[in-house]
């Protein structure tokens, strides 16, 4: 849910000025109309033994993908892999609601009706109203109670409803926030740290440990020294079979028939490129015959010095006379352009220039704003600063905070309508025009020498594979299948009789949302959970991809990962516990032993005065390692530990010197600082806990 600022630039509601008996009629109904329900279609999950709808489901993940729309609209493009993140979101939302809205329950958590009224306008207004600019006095930035009222009131005179149901998702969302911070209050104050506690943390983080030792890389004891038989191995296994648990998956074997543009494609997008240079030689608005004409959309036909110039066939466009086409031409492999000299003309090189930005919203329309504009200049025409009134007025905050400067800028810099009133307009002139980002004053306080600039526009045409091409392809994917499902040739001799790249992706479980090297596939990962190793697929299209499988391999979750595939891990592990017991076995027969004896026995060096605290695991000139760690904190002073399998050798540690143990330190700041940990680590754990007993099943990978 986004915040109120959020939702007051989605829904464009206006605040207006109201009494507070208003408010109370607005709220005794709102609430009420807070215990309506939904009813349930097909099924995608379950949480808390409560079904989820899945018609539910998707409307909120619709409505999740109109607020990123509106947050994003000129940021980014609504990807299938964004939609994806998106649905995540909505689902792991979805599933904390129905949880803690049960919690809420149990505990007998709500929120009355003074309690809300307090949040809203009360002696503790909640931060989601008081951190609304529009809820601030224009002035003093400081929160404003009438402007509160003023929104209420301005709800039910919006005639579309829509006003209204917008502040109801809002009150829910803040009725949510309200009930939380009672949970986590709860939770909070359950938690309690005892002196006892607090001198044990403090004594792990001051106390140290001086210590001497000795590093013996397994490597330097030969592996013949050892004997690791099988059944060693499957001990090991069988005595640690908890560590390798796996995720119910499978393998996929595949190829790819790649689309790609014919000859034919080629010939054609030239041919209809070609048949346009005509109508662009004599058609004046070419700006509309690029929106209409032209494959590329972003084209931004701005004045170019020759200089700057990046195509060597503008270069010689430049010196031809104003009208001439030229093209078409490559401009890559998949793109062919024609361009024409539309104008020449000498201007500034670079320009310097200051403004004011102000944009529409719902509360200001187009009209507001350029009212608004206008008056502004007339202040500044009349002497008032343009400087502060920027400060004041912009919505440009990087430049408002420069008296609106924004500094020196070349042609083709600034979005066309700006760029246009800059470059053309005499120093010090203020000039009003509107861009999309909303309506500006300007004003050019700086001109360089003018140089001769050349305005070339062009039309371009991609080489795309047509309808044919696909249809090719696809016949080829779809003959690969016949080959295996109709005449009983295997998937790797008909990969190898076509001379095909086999590809393969594993451990692909239920919810993965792609193949790994296949943008989009997330419905062969479907097709995946509903079939058997050995099954080939039909053929899938991904965008200019035509995808065929086989699935050769699967693995459940009852089963622990198979002894063959973590066989190497376990002999390696294996080898670090035998080489430790052989290195005891030898150091153990001399009675009396030294640090100085093993390093010279193993070409190795002994160590010095290393450091080493309980409440740090790792280890100053080692790195993390707790057992070796455990086994400094104990040995006694001038004690000699046996060999310590560590994680890149063994080690033989002889502990110097310990700190002695404070205990009549002051342990209050301590009991607080592990107090707040304590506090804000129950508050995330607690709705983990209620998550992993909520029973929890998800069947989004059946829908999508």
């Amino acid at each position: 849910m986004a915040t109120l600022g959020n939702i007051r630039n989605r829904s464009g509601l206006l605040f207006a000025v109201i009494g507070i008996a208003m408010l109370a009629f607005i709220l005794g109904d709102f609430m009420q109309s807070q215990r309506s329900g939904g009813g349930i279609s097909n099924t995608i999950g379950e949480v808390s033994n409560e079904e989820i709808s899945r018609i539910i489901f998707e409307q909120k993940v619709q409505e999740t993908i109109d607020n990123w729309k509106v947050q994003n609209s000129q940021q980014q493009v609504l990807t299938q892999q964004i939609i994806s993140s998106l649905r995540d979101q909505t689902w792991n939302q979805y599933i904390k609601d129905v949880i803690m809205s049960k919690e809420y329950n149990a505990l007998g958590i709500d929120i009355s009706d003074d309690e809300f009224f307090e949040s809203l306008q009360g002696s503790n207004v909640h931060p989601e109203i008081s951190n609304v600019p529009s809820f601030q006095n224009n002035e003093t930035g400081d929160f404003d109670r009438t402007k509160v009222l003023a929104y209420l009131k301005q709800i039910d005179q919006d005639p579309s409803g829509e006003a209204r149901q917008r502040w109801l998702k809002f009150q829910t969302y803040l009725i949510d926030l309200l009930k939380n911070a009672k949970y986590n209050a709860l939770v909070n104050n359950a938690m309690y740290v005892t002196k006892k506690e607090a001198q044990i943390n403090f004594t792990e983080e001051s106390q140290k440990s001086i210590f001497n030792y000795v590093a013996i890389p397994y490597n330097s004891i030969e592996d013949s020294l050892i004997n690791i038989s099988e059944e060693d191995i499957n001990k090991y296994y069988k005595e640690n079979i908890d560590q390798y648990k796996q995720e119910t998956s499978k393998d996929l074997d595949f190829v790819t028939f790649t689309v790609v543009p014919s000859e034919e494609d080629d010939a054609y997008a030239k041919s209809s490129i070609n048949d346009l240079k005509k109508d662009l030689a004599d058609y004046e608005d070419y700006e509309l015959m690029a929106k209409r004409y032209s494959d590329n959309q972003i084209s931004n036909f701005a004045f170019i010095k020759k200089n700057d110039l990046k195509e060597k066939e503008w270069v010689d466009l430049f010196e031809m006379n104003v009208g001439s086409v030229i093209g078409p031409y490559e401009v890559n492999t998949s793109t062919y352009r024609i361009a024409k000299l539309a104008a020449k003309e000498y201007r500034p090189d670079s320009v310097e220039a200051r403004h004011i930005l102000i944009s529409p919203t719902q509360e200001m329309d187009l009209d507001s704003v350029n009212n608004r504009i206008d008056l502004i200049k007339k202040q500044i025409e009349s002497g008032a600063d343009f400087g502060k009134l920027a400060e004041l007025n912009s919505e440009d905050r990087g430049s408002a905070i420069k008296d609106g400067n924004l500094g020196w800028f070349t042609e083709g810099s600034m979005v066309k309508e700006f760029n246009d009133i800059c470059f053309t307009s005499k120093k010090g002139k203020l000039n009003i025009v509107q861009t999309q980002f909303g309506v500006h004053l300007v004003q050019v306080t700086g001109i360089s020498k003018k140089v001769q600039k050349a305005k070339i526009v062009y039309l371009d045409r991609n080489v795309d594979a047509s309808s044919d091409t696909y249809t090719n392809f696809y016949s080829q994917a779809a003959q690969f299948t016949s080959r295996i499902l109709n005449e009983g040739i295997s998937f790797d001799s008909v990969v190898s009789e076509q001379n095909l790249l086999k590809r393969s992706d594993v451990n692909i479980t239920h919810d993965k949302k792609q193949i790994t090297g296949v943008p989009n596939s997330r419905e062969i990962v479907r097709w995946m959970n509903k079939s058997n190793v050995g099954d080939v697929s039909s053929v899938f299209q991904f965008d200019n991809l035509y995808v065929v499988g086989v699935i050769t391999d699967s693995r459940s979750e009852k089963d622990p990962i198979a002894l063959e595939n973590v066989k190497d891990e376990i002999i390696i592990k294996l080898k670090k516990q035998k080489k430790t017991e052989y290195l005891t076995e030898k150091i153990n027969m001399k009675t009396e032993i030294t640090l100085e004896d093993i390093a010279e026995k193993y070409n190795s060096n002994v160590i010095l005065q290393k450091r080493a605290t309980l409440g740090n695991l790792s280890i100053e000139g080692i790195g993390y390692d707790p057992v070796l760690l455990g086994t400094i904190f104990s040995l006694n002073e001038d004690d000699i530990s046996p060999p310590v399998s560590g994680n890149s050798s063994i080690y033989i540690v002889k502990l110097i010197n310990r700190d002695e143990l404070i205990l009549d330190n002051d342990l209050t700041q301590k009991k607080s600082s592990m107090q707040n940990s304590l506090t804000a680590y129950s508050t995330r754990l607690s709705y983990e806990v209620l998550k992993e007993i909520a029973n929890i099943k998800d069947n989004r990978s059946d829908f999508y």
